[in-house]
């Protein structure tokens, strides 16, 4: 297990392939800081696929760039399903709409319990 931290996100890449990703509160997240994501778990773990769990400490925002980085072919060769997870209104409205825009390339949920969350990941081990 590594944990990386930044300005932006903190994330724990677990040697099982899955990674805990969560934006830091009044963020907002930029294309930079998921290409920076991928690097780092990619340098820990070369040539794998992850699955991501992604949260937020509060209230955030992700750029049009993050988005459509979130859902490119690029950044889909390295991760096999995405979980985003929260109970906060605004952020279930926003990730909703992020998978009826952007359309990941990998299968994306959001949901408003970790667990079940946690769940739908392993199934798609």
């Amino acid at each position: 297990m590594k944990k990386f931290e930044t300005e932006a996100y903190t994330m724990v890449v677990h040697d099982d392939l899955l990674i805990e990703f969560k934006v830091k509160k009044d963020i907002t997240l930029q294309a930079s800081d998921i290409w920076q994501s991928r690097d780092q778990s990619l340098e820990y773990l070369p040539g794998s696929k992850f699955f991501v769990l992604m949260e937020s400490e509060g209230i955030f925002n992700p750029s049009a760039d993050a988005r459509e980085a979130g859902a490119s072919f690029e950044y889909s060769k390295h991760v096999t399903a995405v979980a985003m997870y929260s109970t906060r209104m605004y952020e279930s409205i926003m990730g909703n709409l992020y998978l009826k825009i952007n359309r990941p390339r990998v299968p994306t949920r959001f949901f408003d319990d970790r667990q079940k969350a946690l769940d739908w990941l392993q199934l798609h081990r």
